[in-house]
């Protein structure tokens, strides 16, 4: 079973007959990122974490500082609504953002 996405970016998930679940990105008939999601709270983390980061990109657009790196508002607004969900979720995701940041830090000089 799938739940096709719109073929924009717009995750779905993938569900094979063996029960195997599959967090899928694709636009325009390719495939940028299959997750293989060992439950349910995996297939729910990866959604609301798409979700939540984009609504985070649009408060940080709306919001954003000069001189301030627009990721900073935008990781600690998703930061903020995944801990609204589940804060075992948010800390997930504050480990995952550490490594972003760790392969490419802030670059407005803001410790």
């Amino acid at each position: 079973m799938q739940f096709q996405g719109d073929g924009m970016a717009a995750p779905y998930i993938d569900i094979k007959d063996n029960d195997e679940m599959y967090y899928v990105v694709e636009e325009r008939g390719v495939e940028l990122e299959r997750k293989k999601c060992s439950s349910i709270d995996d297939v729910l983390y990866f959604l609301f974490s798409s979700i939540t980061h984009d609504m985070a990109f649009a408060y940080a657009a709306t919001h954003k500082k000069k001189g301030v790196d627009f990721r900073r508002l935008m990781f600690q607004e998703q930061l903020r609504l995944l801990g609204l969900a589940l804060e075992e979720w948010r800390l997930k995701r504050e480990l995952e953002i550490k490594e972003v940041l760790r392969k490419a830090p802030y670059n407005d000089g803001i410790s």
